[in-house]
């Protein structure tokens, strides 16, 4: 019997934190008999989200992966009991977010504290996702940003649609671009939070 089979079998399991060199299908199958999940951490080069109706109980998930995609985010984003979210991308291995991200209308519905990183380029959160919502951590790539802003008229990443948002971290990498671009970004993050009615605490 392999390790995923013994895996699957420990069914009261409430923890698991697994690295994966490669994505096995037979994990999907494994989380689908762990009903009781409840904290989750996946570490992988390549990964599929599993769908959000394996993990009913699941309150904190924390990933590492060297891609994300609006697919993937969607799927998290209908886990109904999630609570903690730690989404990160493998830098180090030229990690790649396909497209601007958005968290949609609906998504992440008990999410009361989210940290992204190593984002080339931040998420937009539309009206009506992550509303609880209360501490956000992100990380992203000045330039990157940059370039979505430019082919949209601006910079909005939509924040004041988080109606519990109360705190804001930010790390802001600013390789390949100059002291005005990292001066603007700094100015319009500070605005979005200057016209947010809950008035956030920005860590910059």
């Amino acid at each position: 019997m392999g390790i995923l089979e013994e895996l699957g079998q420990l069914t009261e399991l409430r923890v698991l934190k697994i690295v994966l060199i490669e994505w096995d299908d037979k994990l999907v199958g494994c989380l689908n008999k762990l009903l009781k999940i409840q904290d989750l951490s996946i570490w992988a080069y390549a990964w599929m989200s599993p769908p959000s109706s394996l993990l009913p109980d699941l309150s904190s998930l924390s990933i590492l992966v060297r891609e994300v995609r609006q697919a993937d985010l969607d799927i998290l984003g209908r886990l109904s009991a999630l609570r903690y979210l730690n989404l990160e991308v493998d830098h180090e291995n030229l990690g790649i977010i396909l497209g601007g991200l958005v968290i949609c209308t609906g998504s992440f519905s008990c999410l009361v504290q989210c940290r992204f990183w190593n984002f080339l380029v931040p998420v937009a959160f539309q009206e009506g996702s992550m509303p609880r919502l209360q501490t956000l951590k992100f990380q992203f790539s000045v330039r990157g940003l940059r370039s979505i802003a430019s082919g949209n008229g601006g910079l909005d990443l939509g924040l004041g649609n988080l109606p519990s948002f109360q705190h804001l971290n930010v790390h802001l990498d600013s390789q390949g671009a100059s002291n005005e671009e990292v001066e603007e970004l700094e100015a319009a993050l500070w605005h979005a939070i200057d016209i947010h009615p809950n008035h956030p605490q920005l860590y910059m």
